[in-house]
């Protein structure tokens, strides 16, 4: 069979019928989770998308591409910085080798490529235009007789390219408006030749396509060997498969077309592209060849129809039998259809869709292609495999090939195509990075770089380097965010991690190859520790500790500011405090008393009462302590013993002393941190704050973490939230500033919707609410920074780093011999 293409320049393909088309990869478009009205209105962009385009054809391509999972971690490696390269690379080898183990060398990743024929528009008629026209014809002719006869060259003229590129610019951008599109290049035109002549095992971002060429003034010389290079391959035709052999490697293969569809399609539901990522384990490429039948064309087609069907229906009454009950349906769907197009004045699509199957023996193969049988047919669409026409069903997933035969072919409308789901995935988190788990529905691997938000890469949704971990206990919240901080630590970031429940007590001694690189600070109430966590001690910036001076001390005293009395006296207080040169919050009572009134002495009196609870002598220096918390090391812990963190669902009227003064250290510590983050801007920090719920449900707490978020994506650093609560971050300020979101299992179904909210997500719909109420340990709906939204199960791979962050309590072994 002869090869279809005749030229490839950019994205814009020309084959031997004259024709050219323009070639774009749609970029997938999250489709997990949507409602059934947000799956409308993709459905609705599409149709116009399809819809605009009133002639011509169309060739939508969906390729079952590949990654070397080798060379995904060769590329994750090149990511890691600073001086624990050596051990990060260590973890990424056991990484590989054990995903090989699992699913072998490569794993498959979905493409959507899309192809328009490019029509030129009609120009004024003149004389200097038709000769131009003429002489093109002339080149043409004289190109036509020389590739034939006189050479292996391919010679093209530059001003025939130039007047459909111009084109192919104007219908980029009228489809881009509706989705994200990437137009393609000669590398990505090389690989799917390649693949579909056998190729297997090269990763897709590797593929480099040579195809040289000589361009002058006027005319660009291929040469045909180079053209036609990517389908060196040997092919063997039988009755219902191709036996391809490319290279060493041998490989059976299908084509099974569309020939019938006998019920319904109901949207939605009938989302085939998207479903089959899903639903198959191995790898299957689609082809839908669309020829545009003009509405003038499709209606007079219909009438003729309509008239075949009354003829048959007036034979049968002449003949005194009743009308067959397949005739009338059929009258009532044409009446329907022409009434449709007579109206709407949209134009008919004549479909040819073939599915590719192939496997390593013809016993895989023919498993696979049954597989994919009965899963259209539990869809209402029966595929068939015809005999002897494998090699033209091949040549339909060709660029710019024709349809190989109208046997199969389909007449739809608009609708038909949108609903069938074409570019909608699952994919979560980027090609490479951290390793961090795999997506439950598609088993595709996921990596996720932390610090990729802040350069604001085309195709993001977000520019926030922050991180939100949600759900009930048990979950796997806090192991999971353990386990990301750790290998965010190991690629070259530095972390603040702040322990409320000292659950990281072991991590020097079980990460004991890396002990000298965690620092654990261990807050006692011991007299040693006095005044450590004062304002004016831990913080530089005299400006910093006076404002949060004045937020722990209303948040103890319970003192607003609208109190018009007592707010301006402790204000005053604070603020000649901040003037000593030794400035500590116990004289902040003794500036109070020097005012002498009874309000002053009232304060001073309730600030004194806190001084020497427990605790609470963390909080309160004379100013002559030293700062001594150093955060120099890769992994730094804060660990205050003896915290008593108020249940979720208190309110901050409910708080018992404990645990107010508990709140009022989280919130100093958090503070804190803003000066951990104003640090060497270069490199990606982490501020880890476990159990955050306990001071975002109070005023001063959620402003502080607001300020440590913005500061933060500013200073290349990301703030993780670790909350029972998503309802802590509805607030739009606080939701827009965090870029992944991590939601475990929750069974109330309050804390559910406030989830769902929080991810953009139809928080009503009950599909949406079973599978977050369902999850299993260590799973968790992820949305990365692209939007895209699906379920993660968090892979620690490694026995030591599940003994190093397994948060549970030992288990009790009871009974046995």
């Amino acid at each position: 069979m002869k090869f279809p293409i005749k030229y490839i320049e950019d994205n814009l393909v020309f084959n031997r019928d004259g024709e050219c088309f323009a070639y774009y990869e749609l970029v997938p478009y999250n489709y997990s989770f949507l409602s059934p009205d947000q799956k409308a209105e993709v459905h609705e962009n599409f149709r116009q998308l399809i819809s605009q385009n009133r002639d011509g054809k169309l060739h939508l391509l969906q390729l079952a591409t590949e990654s070397s999972i080798n060379d995904t971690m060769r590329r994750s490696k090149a990511t890691v910085k600073g001086d624990l390269k050596s051990i990060a690379d260590t973890h990424i080898d056991g990484q590989a080798a054990a995903l090989i183990d699992n699913i072998g060398d490569n794993q498959v990743d979905y493409r959507f490529f899309i192809g328009f024929k490019l029509l030129l528009n009609d120009r004024e008629l003149s004389a200097k235009g038709v000769w131009h026209d003429i002489r093109l014809g002339i080149q043409d002719f004289l190109h036509e007789f020389n590739e034939k006869y006189t050479g292996d060259f391919m010679v093209m003229n530059n001003s025939e390219v130039d007047r459909f590129r111009k084109v192919a610019r104007f219908l980029a951008d009228k489809v881009s408006r509706r989705f994200k599109i990437r137009p393609l290049i000669k590398d990505d035109f090389g690989y799917l030749l390649e693949h579909l002549y056998g190729m297997s095992g090269q990763d897709y971002e590797d593929y480099q396509y040579h195809l040289p060429r000589q361009k002058d003034d006027q005319d660009t010389v291929i040469k045909k060997y180079d053209l036609i290079k990517p389908t060196r391959s040997l092919i063997e035709q039988k009755q219902r498969y191709l036996i391809i052999t490319h290279g060493f490697t041998e490989s059976y293969v299908t084509y099974m077309a569309l020939s019938d569809i006998v019920g319904e399609l109901d949207f939605p539901g009938s989302e085939v592209f998207y479903f089959q990522q899903q639903q198959f384990d191995f790898p299957i490429d689609t082809s839908l060849n669309v020829e545009i039948v003009t509405n003038k064309k499709a209606l007079t087609k219909v009438r003729n129809k309509k008239k075949e069907l009354k003829d048959l229906d007036n034979h049968a009454y002449e003949s005194n039998n009743e009308t067959t009950r397949g005739v009338a349906d059929a009258l009532d769907s044409v009446d329907d259809l022409e009434a449709e197009l007579d109206q709407t004045k949209d134009a008919m699509y004549k479909i040819s869709y073939v599915i590719r199957v192939s496997g390593k023996s013809y016993d895989e193969m023919k498993k696979r292609a049954d597989q994919v049988l009965d899963f259209y047919d539990s869809l209402n669409i029966k595929l068939v495999r015809p005999f002897g026409d494998m090699l033209g069903l091949h040549s339909e997933f060709m660029p710019a090939s024709k349809r190989y035969m109208n046997d199969y072919i389909q007449y739809v409308t608009s609708d038909f195509i949108a609903s069938l789901g074409f570019g909608a995935t699952q994919a979560l988190g980027e090609r490479e990075g951290i390793y961090v788990g795999y997506n439950v529905d598609t088993g595709r691997n996921v990596f996720i770089k932390p610090d990729l938000a802040a350069q604001g890469l085309k195709g993001t949704v977000t520019n926030a380097l922050s991180a939100a971990f949600l759900g009930s206990l048990g979950g796997g919240k806090s192991f999971s965010n353990n386990l990301l901080v750790y290998y965010a630590v190991l690629y070259g970031a530095q972390a603040l991690i702040l322990d409320p429940k000292s659950e990281r007590t072991d991590w020097a001694k079980n990460l004991d190859f890396m002990q000298d690189d965690i620092n654990i600070v261990n807050l006692t109430s011991e007299e040693a520790n006095r005044g450590l966590l004062d304002p004016y001690i831990i913080l530089s910036n005299p400006k910093d500790s006076e404002s949060l001076a004045v937020d722990t001390l209303t948040f103890l005293t319970g003192i607003s500011s609208r109190d018009a009395e007592r707010f301006p006296t402790l204000r005053k207080a604070i603020r000649n405090v901040t003037l000593d040169p030794q400035p500590g919050l116990l004289k902040v009572i003794t500036e109070l008393r020097r005012e002498g009134t009874p309000i002053a002495n009232n304060i001073a009196d309730h600030i004194e009462s806190f001084t020497d609870y427990d605790f609470a002598a963390l909080l309160f220096s004379n100013g002559s302590t030293r700062r001594s918390i150093a955060l120099d090391r890769k992994i730094n812990i804060i660990q205050i013993a003896d915290l008593v963190l108020p249940d979720a669902d208190k309110t901050q009227e409910e708080y018992i002393t404990a645990e107010t003064l508990s709140v009022a250290m989280l919130m100093i510590i958090s503070t804190f941190a803003i000066d951990f983050i104003h640090a060497d801007r270069s490199q990606f920090k982490i501020v880890d704050l476990d159990e955050a719920w306990a001071f975002l449900n109070v005023a001063q707490g959620k402003a502080l973490s607001m300020k440590l978020i913005r500061e933060g994506r500013s200073m290349n650093a990301g703030v993780y939230l670790v909350t029972q609560n998503a309802n802590d971050l509805l607030d739009e300020k606080m939701k827009n500033n965090i870029g992944m979101k991590f939601a475990f299992r929750s069974t109330d179904i309050n804390e559910i919707k406030n989830t769902l909210t929080f991810f953009g997500l139809d928080a009503e719909d009950e599909s949406n609410q079973h599978r977050l109420r369902s999850l299993d340990n260590g799973e968790c709906l992820f949305q990365d920074i692209w939007g895209h939204v699906g379920v993660l199960h968090f892979d620690y791979i490694f026995e030591h780093l599940y003994k190093a962050f397994d948060t549970r309590p030992p288990a009790q072994i009871t009974g046995g011999e």
